[in-house]
């Protein structure tokens, strides 16, 4: 077996670790978790006898504290330099840049672009030209999402989806689905699933999912993977928000040699409890950490007993997996099942960069300022036009705006004014995705990329105010006026209102 070393994608602005093994993927027995013996299985799951390998203590110290990377475990390797490599790997690690033995094949690493182009052309290819409708209201998306996605009809078509919104009084909005109610429907989809789902509990290192008996029987875990790949090849925002562990067991089914770390663990008093026996120094200081573990340690056979100053990581390691993985397999068996739809989790092992698409990244960064105005390109009317002159003080307005939204100054900005409490609350929240997601439905750029490419249009009227949103043609409308225009706060605010306002200012 050999080893393949990561590889490091930027994917937007952000650093992004991939992991990559030269071997077959291994099924798993349904375990029964009070009796099968953990060593047992780890021996089965592994191509010929296993090893436990030694963690580098030292390296290992509490990574994640100090904001170290997340990084898996490796395959054994069969030549004889093997300690050398290790080494050179542990190295590496410490100095964050990629090293790659000569011994290892190098791993082509994907820009944002790349990354796009193969989404964008693997969705040509499974997504169908027809339309499927879904009715959805924004007050209860999941509720209504699940009901149709349970649907088995609606969900064997891989036609586009159709949204429209329900209103509060019972009715229709009076729209038209050409990809921004579709975006927007995506995008509140990807909070529903990881906020009011009950399918998901956040750890330090991202989402994992909740077992939970009655979501198992419902199968809620293979349709939550089906919402995920339809996101994804439609052209939503990504729902990149699990962790690092899921997406190992996903793409390698090989739960034993997954890299774990007490950050995987969602619950807070047993991710204290592991963190605890996990910097123990002395044999004393690891008893009184062992006694935390007494309510659950004795239930799960193969995990080392007594537990010594020798083998706490491997106690440690086995009692991760087992909380976060192996007690949860009939999750994540489900949760591929589902990423099956639109052959989406054959692309990822295929393509392994792609896993950003799904993993939560080290920083998260926000949308900035700067990225919103290159997206939102002016359509200028023509050179020497008297209008020109007028839109391109319009644009240097908007930008300010973007500005002062981004470094939370248009409460400043806006100081002559008295602002309701419910406007100084919604400045307080105020970034610039919510102004690309006012413009296109959607907070971040889909994988897909947007189309058509979002636009700043003019519109040269007295009499109109507000800036308007075309959510399908990804058009924001700005009404080009002397009062928009005047050395004043005007513009500031009427855009403060139709943001706050957005359901009746956005037009589709």
């Amino acid at each position: 077996m050999l080893l393949k070393l990561l590889s490091y994608t930027k994917f937007p602005h952000l650093i992004i670790q991939h992991r990559v093994f030269d071997t077959d993927d291994s099924d798993f027995e349904s375990p029964t978790f009070q009796s099968r013996d953990l060593e047992t299985l780890e021996q089965s799951n592994v191509d010929g006898p296993y090893e436990p390998m030694e963690a580098d203590a030292t390296n290992r110290e509490h990574e994640t504290e100090q904001g170290g990377t997340r990084f898996s475990d490796f395959i054994p390797l069969d030549f004889e330099e093997e300690e050398a490599v290790e080494e050179a790997i542990r190295r590496s690690l410490e100095e964050e840049t990629v090293q790659v033995p000569q011994e290892s094949r190098s791993i082509k690493t994907l820009t944002t672009e790349e990354i796009t182009g193969i989404v964008k052309a693997h969705s040509e290819m499974v997504v169908t030209e027809g339309f499927r409708s879904i009715i959805v209201s924004r007050r209860n998306v999941w509720t209504s999402a699940i009901r149709q996605f349970r649907r088995p009809r609606f969900v064997e078509s891989t036609d586009m989806l159709y949204v429209t919104f329900a209103s509060d009084k019972n009715s229709t909005e009076d729209a038209e689905d050409l990809g921004g109610p579709r975006r927007e429907f995506f995008r509140l989809l990807v909070k529903a699933i990881f906020q009011e789902s009950g399918a998901f509990e956040e750890s330090p290192n991202g989402f994992i999912p909740r077992l939970s008996v009655s979501h198992v029987q419902n199968r809620v875990y293979r349709t939550i993977g089906q919402m995920m790949s339809t996101i994804i090849v439609q052209g939503g925002e990504c729902p990149a928000l699990l962790s690092s562990v899921v997406l190992d067991y996903l793409l390698t089914g090989r739960m034993f040699d997954i890299r774990v770390s007490p950050e995987d663990v969602a619950d807070l008093e047993l991710r204290d409890s592991l963190k605890t026996i996990d910097q123990a120094t002395t044999d004393d200081d690891l008893q009184r950490a062992i006694e935390s573990c007494e309510s659950w340690r004795y239930q799960i056979e193969g995990l080392p007993n007594p537990v010594t100053m020798d083998n706490k990581d491997a106690f440690v390691k086995n009692a991760i997996i087992f909380h976060v993985l192996l007690q949860r397999k009939s999750c994540y068996d489900q949760l591929a099942e589902g990423l099956e739809c639109y052959e989406l989790l054959p692309l990822l092992k295929e393509n392994l960069p792609l896993r950003v698409l799904l993993e939560m990244p080290k920083v998260r960064s926000d949308l900035t300022a700067d990225v919103v105005a290159t997206l939102l390109k002016p359509s200028y009317s023509v050179l020497g036009s008297n209008k020109r002159p007028k839109e391109e003080l319009m644009v240097v307005k908007f930008r300010d705006f973007l500005n002062s939204v981004q470094e939370r100054e248009v409460e400043e900005c806006l100081h002559g004014r008295t602002l309701t409490e419910a406007e100084k609350t919604f400045l307080r929240t105020l970034n610039p995705g919510h102004i690309l997601a006012f413009v296109t439905g959607s907070s971040r750029v889909p994988a897909v990329g947007f189309q058509p490419s979002p636009k700043l249009s003019f519109v040269h009227n007295e009499n109109k105010y507000l800036p308007v949103a075309h959510t399908c043609s990804n058009e924001l409308e700005i009404f080009v006026n002397s009062k928009n225009l005047a050395d004043n706060d005007e513009f500031e605010y009427n855009f403060l209102v139709a943001l706050m306002n957005g359901a009746n200012f956005s037009a589709v």
